[in-house]
Parts: C-alpha cells; structure tokens; sequence
C-alpha cells in the first residue's frame, strides 16, 4: 500500500501561496489555498495549473483567512472543486469580507489595465471574480476550536488557536496512524492583540511551521514611542501619513495605540481616515469574538471604543476615497494593502509619495517583490498603474506591529511537542529565515528538519 504523501504546492522559499496537499488512501486534502504574491514569477504562478485538478481534491482546510492562505479558494472552485472548505467560525466571518474584495480586486485590476493599455494581454482577463468568491462562500463549513471532526473517512482534523488574527488556527490531521500538524501563521506570545498559540497536542510525527521572520529574535522597541518619533514631526509640519496596512487585525491595533497615545497627549487630534470598508467590518467582527483577544473595546472613557481615534473617520464609496487625494495635512490616512499589492492604497501612496512633506509608513511583513519591499529597500521609484512614480517622501518602517510572531516564539511553540516530532518542515519563509529557523530548530531543539522546495513531495 502506497505511503500517505504531503506535496509542497506553495509557500516554499517564499512567505505567500501557502497550499500544502495530503494524499492518503485515495483522499486528497488540502491545507490552506493561498495567492501568490509579490514577485512576478511567483504571482504568474496563480495563472498554471493545479498538479492535481481540482475537482479531485476532497476537501480543503483553511487555518485562515489572509489572502496568502485563502485567496486561491475561487479560482479552485471555478476550476472544478466540490467538495466543503473547513475552517473557524470567525475566518469564515472574515473571508465574508475577504473573498469578494479580492474578486473585486481582480476586476478592477483587470479593467484599469484595460483601459490604461498596460497590461501585455489583451484584454486582461481578472483571475477570477467577485460572482465566484461569493459563490467559494457556500462552500465554507465551520469548525470550533480544539474540536475534532472526521474531514473525510479516515481522516480526521482540529483546530488550535495560533493567535495570528481572528480565528487563525493551526491544523491538526490524523491519518493511518500518523499526527500532522501546519502551523498556519503564527503568532506570538506577548502581542497588544491577539492572545498566544495554544501548545501542541501530543503525539505529532511531522509538524509544518512557518518562518515568516525566522531570522528576527528579541524584543522590538516600544510600538508606541515608534508610532510617536515617526509621525508626530512630520504631522506638526502640516504632512500627510500614508500607511498601507491589512485591514484585519493591523489596522484596529494601528487605531488602538493612536488613540491610547492621544489619551496621554503623546500624539495629535488630526483626522484619522481609515479608507478601507473592510477595516469597519472587521472591527465589528473583533466585537463579536472578544474571547479571541486582548483589547478592552468599551473603556475609552465613554466616548465609544479604543479602536477610534477622537477624529476617525471610516470612508466606504470610492468616491469619498478619491476626494481624499485634496485632503490636506496634519492626517492620517491607514488603507489596505499592507504590501501594497492592490487596492485603495495604491492611488493614496500615488498622490503622496513625491513630495517630501509626507510619510509613508510600513507597520508589517513585506514580501520580496512588493512595493512595499521596494519602499523599505530605499528604491526612488515606484512602477504604480504602469508608470514609475517617483519616491520624495520620508519612508519609514514600525517594529513588532506584526501579527507573526518572530523565531522565538516559533522555538517555544515547538518546544510544546511531546515528544519530539519526526520531521520538521519549514515553509512560509524567504531564504535567510529559512535557514536560519532550520539552525535553531537543530541546535536548539535537536529536531529532524528539512526545507522542501516547490512542488516538492515526501512519503510521510
């Protein structure tokens, strides 16, 4: 009988396009079904084919809901997949939000390029579209925590809080006697937010994990003196921050420490404007599943929630967003993507960038061939809606505002196996974390591990 085998279909020597598939016994079971992003090679990935179609795959499950881990999910099931989609009850929540936007997304993109005549296809077809992920949504089934369900015959699975983001879980399998556990996104155990990932159960014989920031170790300055060196001066000189950050999770912690820090008149009353609908519906979502984090929503002195600045102002039509680019400084304007990978963000980060009384502020992680990674690497251009656009503003990037926590807290969560795992695989990372996680790992635990290369498969 053919050993169950585990395939590499993304997230290796890259921290995006995280899919990981299981065969065993005829079954086959994806974990999480993510986009590829940043470099070109790598996003002309989502374009090819699947190495299995999909409608052979028998279900998928999502540790959650980033676009990196779940934006893949409609195309898969315009391709030909049927069968359920399981994850938390809040990711399914979020990816309410996150599906559709990235469909949207996807058009837009599509028919800006058509009528720009940038794009080298003719016409530019979107990846897939808003009608399709509505459609992915009903395929979504819901699963508690730390509550065991069988998946498919002989396969059974649970979910265990990561402390990533709402709802973020690492996925447990069992299969043919045999304990498989991905890591998801992990996050860490002293964050403003998000409460810590749950320990391992005992028994696992291979365990993914991700190495997002597998070279990073040790505390990060204070996030809230950071906030206040780099924007407060270019505020008081009547500038404009701009900050790309992913609304779910970035964006209410952002929120969060401005309005603490007002509260103890370490920063500004300037207008706030949070232009990003989804950043409203995700702040709501964080109401409803408190028990999932940190924040204290209703103590701000009676004057609503701590995620409010005193001037935010949340901006939903694209015609209020666009009106923004005649706002005038002192403001803040928060706008996904965290990459700069799409969205409203791209027009504001246009409009701002080339003149040298505004910021552009990195609050998060910055995949290799981002324009966020451009701005941090100190490029003086940026290639926006095929043009360059030149860059004059100060740039400037925070310190431990990540939702992932760093190679610390990826050493002690693995410190909780009992005992010891077979094999550690490492994925989700570029190459410098990568390897440097892999050094821990070995010298520190004295685990087995190995770093697969794409499409890569290995005999569990």
């Amino acid at each position: 009988m053919a050993q169950p085998t585990l395939r590499f279909l993304g997230a290796t020597g890259t921290v995006t396009g995280s899919k990981f598939l299981l065969e065993t016994g005829g079954t086959r079971i994806l974990v999480d079904c993510g986009l590829f992003q940043g470099l070109k090679e790598l996003r002309q990935r989502n374009w090819e084919p699947l190495p299995v179609p999909p409608a052979e795959i028998d279900a998928v499950v999502v540790t959650h809901a980033h676009i990196d881990h779940s934006g893949y999910l409609p195309r898969l099931v315009r391709g030909g997949f049927e069968g359920p989609i399981f994850c938390t009850p809040a990711t399914r929540e979020l990816l309410g939000l996150l599906l559709p936007d990235s469909g949207y997304l996807q058009e837009e993109e599509a028919r800006y390029a058509n009528k720009e005549g940038y794009s080298k296809h003719k016409p530019a077809l979107p990846l897939y579209t808003k009608e399709d992920a509505q459609h992915t949504l009903t395929h979504l089934r819901t699963l508690d925590f730390d509550r065991e369900v069988e998946l498919v015959p002989g396969i059974r699975a649970a979910f265990h809080p990561t402390g990533h983001i709402l709802g973020a879980a690492f996925a447990v399998l069992d299969f043919e006697g045999r304990r498989l556990a991905v890591s998801g996104d992990l996050g860490g155990y002293d964050k403003d937010l998000m409460r810590g990932p749950a320990p391992l159960p005992k028994g696992m014989h291979y365990v993914l994990a991700e190495s997002t920031y597998g070279s990073k170790r040790g505390a990060d300055p204070s996030v809230p003196d950071q906030l206040g060196a780099t924007m407060v001066p270019v505020l008081e000189r009547g500038g404009v921050v701009v900050i790309p950050a992913f609304a779910v999770g970035r964006t209410s912690v952002l929120l969060y420490h401005i309005r603490r820090m007002q509260d103890r008149g370490a920063f500004p009353d300037v207008p706030v404007i949070v232009d990003s609908p989804m950043a409203v519906d995700s702040a709501k979502i964080y109401q409803r599943y408190r028990h999932e984090h940190n924040l204290q929503l209703e103590d701000a002195g009676g004057s609503g929630s701590l995620l409010n600045p005193r001037q935010t102002r949340f901006v939903r039509k694209p015609e209020e967003s666009k009106r923004l680019n005649e706002l005038d400084g002192p403001a803040v304007i928060i706008s996904a993507s965290g990459m700069m990978t799409g969205g409203r963000i791209l027009h504001h980060v246009r409009t701002r960038v080339s003149d040298p009384r505004n910021l552009i502020l990195l609050v998060g992680y910055q995949a290799e061939g981002t324009r966020g990674r451009a701005l941090l690497e100190g490029k003086r251009e940026l290639k926006m809606f095929g043009e360059f656009v030149p860059v004059k503003a100060q740039v400037a990037a925070i310190q431990g505002m990540s939702a992932h926590g760093d190679s610390d807290d990826v050493v002690a969560w693995l410190r909780t196996a009992d005992p010891a795992p077979r094999k550690v695989f490492l994925v989700h990372g570029e190459a410098g974390g990568l390897r440097a996680m892999s050094e821990r790992i070995v010298s520190e635990l004295g685990f087995s591990c190995h770093t697969p290369k794409y499409l890569e498969a290995v005999e569990l």
